[in-house]
């Protein structure tokens, strides 16, 4: 009645740690680092800052002269 409750050991053993092939931290880091260096971002020329204020900038001026126009 007042046994006490024996823990629950679980033997889960994931099928990728058998495999015989153990890659050291050092490899992993190698392999990131190449990645990483291969796939640098090339950003559009239309979407920059820079490029965006001078579209916006230019919308403004001639908004302006439109205006011009129209009075």
């Amino acid at each position: 009645m007042f046994q006490q409750r024996k823990n629950k050991r679980f033997t889960y053993k994931s099928r990728l740690q058998d495999s015989e092939e153990k890659e050291s931290k050092a490899d992993f880091e190698a392999k990131w680092n190449e990645i990483k260096g291969s796939e640098k971002k090339h950003g559009n020329v239309f979407t920059s800052l820079p490029a965006l204020i001078v579209m916006l900038v230019s919308l403004f001026v001639l908004l302006y002269i439109l205006e011009g126009y129209i009075n």
